[in-house]
């Protein structure tokens, strides 16, 4: 049967995978379905003694009849060739305990995910009455990925249904073989030899998460009578905080799952799931680094950032369509003024344009260009004729010249053939160009050429945008003051119930927050007086401190509202 190639029963068994205090454990092949199984099968030993045979199968049947994601699937169980075995899920993975061996302690952030994992197995299986009894780390088997972990090993689990007396009787019987490598992580119950119930799986999965954060061992002891002493009277060694970086949540959790009393542990594995979630859920609300600032500076901090971005996108864009406005208004304006330059010039042009160039007179245009070039909006004026050569120009020494048209960039596309472009000559400032063809009796006899300052529309334009500057530093200021006289009127109530849980511990619960509020300050505050009240008679029970100090009853003094 050790040998690959043997068959047992319809399963050939392709090599050997590993061994268990009970069982051995081989890598298998199911050629009626074609799959590759994990085949356990009991011991010689073991195998000859029909009770301990019988009941190895009937709890792996009970086990099988388990389906969850973090549970080893059982196949097939039954008896072939005189040994009982086990037919179940072959994962592609690696058990913890040679993770742990390899790499040692794990980051808290994959603890608190496998460990939510095997809670949420455990809580499945208590429900459908299966203790586990032997959780430890070669019973639990990661994915290749390392991002699953699948609970194996049911096989010793005691069955709810089963009659309490006869399933002691017969644990007894296997009590032996349980022990061999396995008692580090057994349950002070177990230890005892005392009954036990679903917490003895917590206690034991407390013991590993303990491994697994700290990287040794919970119980360091050697001998069975010292890990016996050890574990049901002696504390771990407490988890240092530095401890992969463990937070309290996970330590606290971890703590509890040790308590020696299972009434102190989680009540069950649903219990121990929820703490874990929301342990997960925690540890992602917190931002990484160091101790962030106090509420009363990263409120108007955050309030600050979202409205200076909301500022500059309303700016930004009430600066763009300031501009389109403004220039705009300023195309139209020195439109008109062409329009008016040509309608001047059309009838001097259709004049001239019709004699000999010695008979040409444009004294009177080139007039009314320097008359018209005094105007403090236009920078430039020119008039050419049908030739291209200048006629009349605000600049004298143009006249007579040929005419070499700017470049600029257009600005806008008319459709009565009007050209506008910005203009940036060089030392003569900005301006806006317009080209405007010469029209006489539907013929064209030249063009003006005409550049507008644009020196007020700037001033405009800059003007506007330091009236928004100066109304967004008003409305940062203003912000940044209400974000930190929020974050005050905040800090205060939480500063108070702070405070209140400090003194709670000191004070056996025997405290309550006086106040007014109506607000849910005031509903958290009275949510703390509730559970105090709801904690106080119960330490006073169990014997906590003098009589004098069960009966001593603080009460913070109320406040004014904030």
């Amino acid at each position: 049967m050790t040998i690959p190639g043997a068959m047992l029963g319809r399963y050939r068994i392709d090599g050997r995978l590993g061994e268990g205090a009970m069982a051995d454990v081989y890598r298998a092949h199911d050629p009626d379905i074609g799959r590759t199984v994990a085949i356990k099968v009991l011991k010689p030993e073991f195998a000859r003694d029909p009770e301990l045979a019988a009941r190895f199968l009937r709890e792996a049947r009970a086990a099988g009849a388990l389906s969850h994601a973090n549970i080893a699937t059982i196949y097939d169980v039954g008896e072939a060739q005189g040994a009982a075995y086990i037919a179940m899920e072959l994962v592609d993975g690696q058990p913890l305990d040679v993770v742990l061996q390899n790499h040692g302690r794990m980051p808290y952030e994959r603890v608190l995910a496998l460990g939510e994992q095997l809670a949420a197995a455990l809580a499945y299986a208590h429900r459908a009455g299966v203790v586990h009894r032997d959780i430890k780390p070669s019973n639990i088997l990661l994915s290749a990925d390392g991002k699953t972990a699948k609970l194996l090993d049911f096989g010793v689990a005691r069955v709810g249904e089963m009659d309490a007396a006869t399933a002691d009787r017969k644990f007894a019987q296997t009590q032996v073989g349980q022990l061999i490598g396995t008692p580090r992580y057994m349950s002070p119950e177990q230890a005892l030899g005392m009954p036990v119930d679903a917490r003895s799986d917590l206690f034991s999965l407390g013991v590993v998460l303990y491994e697994m954060i700290t990287g040794k061992v919970a119980f360091p002891g050697t001998a069975l009578a010292t890990l016996a002493i050890q574990i049901a009277q002696e504390k771990v060694e407490p988890i240092d905080r530095s401890t992969g970086g463990c937070p309290p949540g996970l330590r606290f959790i971890i703590d509890k799952l040790l308590a020696k009393k299972p009434e102190q542990r989680f009540a069950d594995g649903d219990a121990l799931a929820a703490a874990l979630a929301r342990e997960i859920a925690a540890e992602g609300e917190k931002p990484a680094g160091k101790r962030g600032l106090p509420l009363r500076i990263k409120l108007p901090l955050a309030l600050a950032a979202v409205t200076a971005v909301a500022l500059v996108a309303c700016v930004t864009t009430t600066l763009r369509r300031e501009r389109q406005t403004l220039e705009h208004m300023a195309i139209v304006s020195g439109k008109s003024t062409a329009v008016f330059v040509t309608n001047n010039a059309a009838v001097l042009a259709a004049e001239n344009a019709g004699l000999p160039a010695d008979q040409q007179d444009w004294s009177a245009l080139q007039a009314f260009a320097v008359s018209a070039s005094k105007d403090p909006a236009i920078r430039d004026l020119v008039v050419v004729d049908m030739g291209g050569i200048v006629r009349a120009a605000g600049d004298a020494s143009l006249v007579s010249k040929r005419y070499v048209q700017p470049v600029g960039e257009p600005l806008m596309e008319a459709t009565d053939g009007t050209q506008v472009a910005s203009a940036a000559d060089r030392g003569r400032g900005a301006g806006i160009r317009f080209l405007q063809p010469i029209r006489y009796a539907g013929a064209e006899f030249g063009r003006v050429d005409l550049v507008v300052k644009r020196a007020a529309l700037d001033a405009a334009l800059d003007s506007a945008r330091t009236s928004l500057l100066l109304l967004s530093a008003v409305v940062m200021l203003v912000v940044l003051l209400i974000g930190y006289l929020s974050g005050a009127l905040v800090a205060r109530p939480l500063a108070r119930l702070r405070k209140a849980l400090d003194a709670a511990a000191e004070a056996q619960f025997a405290l309550r927050i006086s106040h007014h509020r109506r607000d849910e300050f005031g509903a958290a505050f009275d949510a703390f007086n509730r559970a105090a009240a709801a904690v106080e008679p119960r330490l006073a029970a169990s014997g906590g401190e003098s009589d004098e100090a069960m009966v001593r009853a603080t009460v913070i003094a109320p406040r004014k509202a904030a």
